[in-house]
């Protein structure tokens, strides 16, 4: 009997996925007054379903994770995304790199902020210059081990340019931080 449940669970947790990736979609664009800090935990969950699952741009999970996370890109949050620099600019739009990139940013900044109590807000800070703050630093290159962890799996299919590939390299030769920096 314990098999066929797990086995039942097993066919129905990307329908309850999905039908919940959905469902916030919908609640957070018709919320008039959609406030960033209720919908933390659901764009968490969804930039964590979009890095554990191999990309499928047109499986409806993954569109609903996707519309989840852009829905929050173009609004004053919290939360600043860093999308600058030469591994930014190394990677193209053409195949959602970039995209996929500031996903993991706002999965490193969701994570760190609900899981482990830190708030890290990209901000500019007088007298510094913004590419050097900590936070920003931070941001920007655990997004990319999320990003390069995930493009470096062949399963995911994300094809890399010449540029963004010495990155994956350097990543996979623990020298991304030299490199970044």
């Amino acid at each position: 009997m314990q098999k066929y449940i797990t086995f039942i669970l097993l066919l129905l947790l990307p329908i309850v996925s999905f039908s919940q990736f959905t469902e916030g979609m919908e609640a957070m664009a018709n919320d008039r007054n959609a406030k960033h800090e209720t919908y933390q935990p659901l764009i968490l969950e969804a930039t964590t379903y979009i890095f554990n699952n191999p990309v499928d741009q047109s499986a409806p999970e993954f569109i609903a994770a996707t519309q989840i996370v852009a829905f929050w890109m173009d609004k004053k949050t919290e939360m600043n995304i860093p999308t600058f620099g030469d591994f930014f600019d190394s990677l193209t739009n053409e195949e959602h790199q970039q995209f996929l990139y500031a996903i993991a940013m706002t999965h490193f900044g969701l994570d760190q902020k609900l899981n482990h109590g830190r708030l890290l807000k990209c901000e500019p800070i007088k007298r510094k210059t913004f590419a050097e703050q900590e936070d920003v630093q931070e941001v920007q290159l655990e997004g990319a081990k999320i990003f390069l962890n995930y493009a470096g799996n062949p399963l995911n299919n994300v094809p890399l340019n010449a540029a963004s590939r010495r990155y994956l390299e350097a990543f996979q030769d623990n020298r991304l931080k030299e490199m970044f920096f």
